[in-house]
């Protein structure tokens, strides 16, 4: 299995296991918050591993400051907008489609965890929580030289976040509270 394939199904395993959890701990607040806690621990620790911690210091500064740059060299959107709906968009480039979507599922899971562990927390703290998250990490990817800045990476993160946001708010919080 491919690295895409892995965490697209932790994240949806994540996902679907969050309400039933809440559902089977719901009598047991503290366990419940303890659960929580934990799995945006996990997740934490994750994110950093695949961020910062596995990497490996370049020999100098890379960054890209082209907004949106990776979309266009990824993708062949022949009729604008419109290829969107007449099917018409193509992979020119696996590796960098890849990549786009990797940033988008790495933070799926922050946007749905943030709101699940700390319920007073509003959509917009979630999505400000998120992108400030993904601007720390590129910055330090750009100090210490441990990969490329760029602000497509900031962008997809925060993506991922509202994503994972909409998924609380439509399927987890529902399931949770058992409506």
């Amino acid at each position: 299995m491919d690295q895409a394939t892995i965490i697209s199904m932790l994240v949806l395993l994540i996902a679907l296991l969050l309400p039933v959890l809440a559902r089977v701990l719901r009598r047991y607040p503290k366990w419940l918050a303890t659960a929580g806690y934990a799995l945006l621990a996990l997740y934490a620790a994750a994110y950093l591993y695949e961020t910062l911690l596995f990497r490996t210091v370049k020999d100098e500064y890379m960054f890209r400051t082209e907004v949106l740059w990776s979309y266009r060299e990824a993708l062949v959107i022949p009729d604008g907008l419109m290829s969107l709906f007449k099917g018409t968009v193509r992979v020119k480039r696996p590796d960098l489609w890849e990549g786009i979507l990797l940033n988008i599922l790495l933070c799926i899971p922050l946007g749905y965890l943030l709101p699940f562990v700390f319920a007073k927390l509003k959509g917009w703290h979630v999505l400000l929580i998120a992108f400030l998250c993904s601007v720390l990490t590129e910055g330090v990817q750009l100090v210490f030289r441990l990969g490329l800045f760029e602000f497509d990476d900031i962008i997809n993160n925060t993506l991922g976040a509202v994503i994972g946001l909409v998924m609380y708010l439509c399927i987890i919080r529902p399931l949770a509270k058992g409506k």
